[in-house]
């Protein structure tokens, strides 16, 4: 039996006990509430910061002040202050137009660009009936100006933003464009003015093939409302034509809706969780779930450092199932949830709400998502895959996917041949 403990020290040891936790306690409400203070001291010094340059400016500035595009200044600067990738200060006007945009269609010009050595825009595809293309805008254009003003000095960011716009509203394209030669001839450079009149057009996000003999080859650019739904229908019609294996090919996949991005998942995988979210409380949830509907194919996922948000969370769970292998780079490591908070005037910000993560509880944003079988690119290799130039068959990131579906049981037809578009 063990020794009794004499009632006074028994209750000398309770008082000290509980002592000591009301002293943690108050200290932790101590720390908490001096955190608190600190964090209201500072937003009053911020307050009161803003406060004196508007003073000023209203006292001495000889310039003319637009209200609202000062208001607007102020919200953006504010959401540019968190430092968060994707935060964004939408005006009304943008906000309709984000809304609108969550679907295939777009209002715009309708092309895609890369930054050239000279901070131009050269255009790398241009959309099927999209006002780019009626109005006679062609791969290979390089756009130096947007309604007389230097690409170079907008910024090319800026004058990516201003490709989309209102409906009707016009922007005047100052292009460089090679003329067509004779093979042995010099090619001769244009300069060109070209107003196109912004309006609808369907964003392709995806694009699909059969290569290899017998390999479906999906990209995916994007993940739109519709995505998921193309996917299907696409992967349906390769399948139909004898496709022994995926290869899904995210690279420059610059994230989007996740909704689609799951619904992609519900066909690739068996039952299970597949989006998953911890919030800034610690609070873990689940957005998304797969049903058990898994395709019966290997698959292949294609992945670099452009590999982004919602494609990190389509890769990890292809990995983490082991549904398939990842091929390529390294991913961006950007996983974050982002949410659209609309305000009282029908503008909004757009903030990252929390970080989603993988199956085993690690953050998509910590260190990205890292390839089963690491293959690089050439710089050379990069520019022309940067400019929808470099051939599936030419490209070893892509023939690496194919080299591991035959490792996963593929019976592939040409493991090096060329690329029969389907």
């Amino acid at each position: 039996m063990g020794k009794k403990i004499p009632l006074g020290i028994a209750v000398s040891a309770a008082l000290v006990t509980a002592a000591v936790t009301v002293s943690l306690t108050y200290v932790y409400a101590m720390d908490k509430f001096n955190s608190k203070v600190a964090d209201i001291n500072e937003r009053q010094a911020m307050y009161t910061k803003l406060s004196e340059i508007d003073r000023e400016v209203r006292q001495s500035y000889a310039g003319t002040i637009n209200e609202k595009k000062l208001s607007d200044g102020i919200c953006a600067g504010y959401i540019a202050g968190l430092g968060d990738t994707q935060g964004k200060y939408l005006t009304a006007e943008k906000y309709k137009e984000y809304l609108n945009s969550s679907g295939s269609k777009n209002i715009g010009v309708g092309i895609r660009t890369v930054r050239d050595s000279d901070g131009n825009m050269e255009v790398t595809y241009v959309m099927p009936n999209s006002p780019a293309e009626k109005a006679g805008v062609k791969k290979g254009d390089v756009v130096i100006s947007m309604d007389g003003e230097e690409i170079v000095r907008i910024t090319y960011g800026e004058a990516i933003n201003r490709l989309d716009g209102t409906k009707g509203t016009t922007v005047v394209l100052g292009i460089l464009r090679n003329a067509e030669t004779s093979n042995n001839a010099k090619a001769e450079t244009q300069k060109l003015s070209i107003t196109v009149t912004r309006g609808e057009y369907v964003r392709n996000t995806l694009q699909s093939s059969m290569i290899n003999g017998n390999a479906a080859y999906i990209k995916i650019s994007e993940f739109k409302d519709s995505t998921s739904d193309e996917f299907t229908s696409a992967l349906s019609a390769l399948i139909k034509k004898g496709a022994a294996g995926i290869v899904l090919d995210l690279r420059s996949n610059s994230g989007g809706s996740v909704g689609s991005a799951a619904g992609i998942l519900d066909t690739l995988l068996p039952a299970g969780d597949t989006v998953r979210y911890k919030d800034k409380d610690g609070k873990i949830t689940t957005q998304y779930t797969s049903a058990a509907n898994e395709i019966d194919l290997p698959v292949s996922v294609v992945v670099d450092k452009t590999t982004f948000g919602a494609a990190e969370i389509v890769a990890s769970d292809i990995k983490d199932f082991k549904k398939g292998m990842l091929v390529g780079e390294k991913t961006a490591g950007y996983g974050k949830k982002d949410e659209a908070v609309p305000l009282s005037d029908g503008s909004a910000v757009i903030i990252s709400t929390a970080d989603y993560i993988t199956l085993s509880g690690k953050s998509v944003s910590d260190a990205g998502v890292e390839p089963d079988v690491v293959k690089a690119l050439t710089e050379k290799q990069k520019e022309l895959l940067d400019r929808d130039g470099l051939k599936e068959a030419d490209d070893p990131q892509v023939q690496a996917a194919v080299s591991a579906l035959i490792r996963q049981g593929a019976d592939i037809k040409e493991v090096s041949g060329s690329t029969n578009k389907g």
